[in-house]
C-alpha cells in the first residue's frame, strides 16, 4: 500500500510542475520595467486579460486585526476581493472590515497599476452574486462617464467580477 502511495504521489507532483511549467510558458513576455506586454492595447481584448489578471495573480494583504494583533492573507486578487467583501458583508466584530476591505482594495489597485499598461484606465468590482444584493467592492477608479469602456465578467466563490478598461 505504501508503494503505490509513493508512486501516485511522485506521479502527481511531475503532473502538476509540468502543467506549472507549461503554464509559464504560455504568458506573454511583459516589460520588466513598466509590466507592458509588447502588444498592450486598450482595446477590447485589454478588458479579457485584465480578468484573467485578476484571477490568476496571487498577492499577500496585511491588516490589523483586534486593534492589537496582524493578520496576513495571500490570494488571488479575486480571492482577495471575495474575502473583503464577505467580510464587509458580515462586518465581524472580531474582524476589523473596513481596515481589511481597504487594504485588499488598496493592494489590488497597486497589482493593476504595476501589471498593466500606463495608459491603461481599471476598475475591478466585487459583488455578490445572490440576486437582490448590493453589497460590492471595488478597486481602481472609476471610468470618466464620456469615455469608451470594455468590460469582461467572471465569478469565483459567488462572486461576480466586472472588470472595467479603458483608454486612460
Amino acid at each position: 500500500m505504501r508503494a503505490i502511495s509513493t508512486v501516485l504521489d511522485a506521479s502527481l507532483c511531475l503532473l502538476l510542475v509540468s502543467a506549472s511549467a507549461m503554464t509559464l510558458a504560455g504568458t506573454p513576455a511583459r516589460d520588466a520595467e513598466t509590466g507592458v506586454g509588447p502588444d498592450s492595447a486598450t482595446g477590447p481584448d485589454s478588458a479579457d486579460e485584465t480578468a484573467e489578471l485578476v484571477a490568476t495573480s496571487t498577492a499577500r494583504v496585511t491588516y490589523e486585526e483586534d486593534h492589537e494583533a496582524t493578520k496576513t492573507i495571500h490570494d488571488t486578487l479575486a480571492g482577495l476581493l471575495a474575502s473583503a467583501l464577505r467580510a464587509d458583508a458580515r462586518q465581524d466584530a472580531r474582524t476589523n472590515a473596513t481596515d481589511f476591505t481597504r487594504a485588499v482594495a488598496d493592494e489590488v489597485t497597486a497589482t493593476l497599476r504595476r501589471y498593466t499598461s500606463p495608459d491603461l484606465g481599471v476598475q475591478v468590482v466585487a459583488s455578490e452574486a445572490r440576486v437582490g444584493s448590493s453589497d460590492r467592492i471595488s478597486a481602481g477608479s472609476e471610468p470618466p462617464p464620456e469615455i469608451d469602456v470594455h468590460a469582461a465578467r467572471f465569478a469565483l466563490r459567488e462572486t461576480r467580477f466586472t472588470v472595467r478598461t479603458w483608454s486612460a
